[in-house]
C-alpha cells in the first residue's frame, strides 16, 4: 500500500486491506517437506501439483482412518496407490478416528517433525471439523518443543482470502486430475472438476498460467 493510499485509509477509517500479491513458492533441492492429510485424498486435492513436482522431497502423514467416508481398508489401499503414483517413498498413517481428530493430540505429538523444512496442512478456516485440527495441534506442539519447519497452509473445503504463495501446476494438472480420480470411493462428488476449477480460478491473477495451487506460509 503506497503512502497516499495508506494515509487516506487511516484518516477516513476505511480499513482497506493491503492486497499483497502472492509470490512463487520456491522449493529448494535440499528442502524436505511433510504434508499432513486429515483424510485420504486431502493431500492430493490441496497439494497434488506440489506432489507431482516434488514427490521425492515429500513425506505424507495420513491422520485419520477415514471410516466416516467409507471402508477404511479401501481408503488405505487408495492412499497407498496414490502415493506410489506420485512416487512418494515415505508415508504413514496415524489412524485417529475420523471426525474425532481433535481428541488425538497424544498421537500427534509423537510424530517427528525434526527433519522437515516445511509442514503443509489445511488452513485454519477450512470448512471441515477435522481439517482445522492439524494447524491447532502444530501450533500447540511448537510451544512445547522446538520445531524449525515453517507451517504452510493449503485449501480443501474452503479458500484462503490472502494466500502468500502460489505454485504453477499447469504442466502437471493432468497428473493431479488422475490422482484425484484414483480415490474412486470418494467419487460421489466430482472432486477433480471442482478442485481444478479452483486451481484455474486462482490462476486469474497470473495471465500466463493455466492452473495454480495457492498456499499461505507463516514466518
Amino acid at each position: 500500500m503506497n503512502f497516499k493510499r495508506f494515509f487516506i485509509n487511516k484518516f477516513n477509517g476505511y480499513d482497506l486491506p493491503s492486497l499483497k500479491k502472492p509470490v512463487p513458492l520456491e522449493i529448494k533441492e535440499k528442502d524436505k517437506i511433510c504434508i499432513l492429510a486429515p483424510h485420504a485424498d486431502d493431500e492430493t486435492i490441496g497439494c497434488g501439483g506440489l506432489l507431482s513436482k516434488y514427490a521425492s522431497q515429500c513425506d505424507v502423514i495420513l491422520l485419520t482412518d477415514g471410516s466416516r467416508g467409507g471402508d477404511p481398508a479401501v481408503r488405505e489401499k487408495e492412499f497407498s496407490s496414490v502415493m506410489s503414483f506420485f512416487g512418494v517413498h515415505d508415508y504413514q498413517q496415524m489412524k485417529a478416528k475420523d471426525r474425532y481428530l481433535i481428541e488425538a493430540y497424544d498421537l500427534f505429538k509423537k510424530l517427528d517433525f525434526s527433519s522437515y523444512d516445511f509442514v503443509f496442512m489445511p488452513h485454519r478456516l477450512d470448512a471441515h471439523r477435522d481439517h482445522v485440527v492439524p494447524q491447532a495441534f502444530f501450533r500447540r506442539l511448537r510451544t512445547e518443543i522446538s520445531i524449525k519447519a515453517r507451517p504452510v497452509y493449503y485449501e480443501v473445503w474452503g479458500v484462503m482470502s490472502e494466500p502468500t504463495h502460489y505454485l504453477d501446476i499447469s504442466d502437471v494438472a493432468d497428473k493431479k486430475i488422475e490422482a484425484i480420480k484414483m480415490y474412486s470411493s470418494q467419487n460421489v462428488i466430482d472432486y477433480a472438476d471442482r478442485i481444478m476449477g479452483l486451481n484455474r480460478y486462482r490462476a486469474l491473477k497470473h495471465d500466463y498460467l493455466k492452473y495454480e495451487e495457492d498456499y499461505t506460509m507463516e514466518g
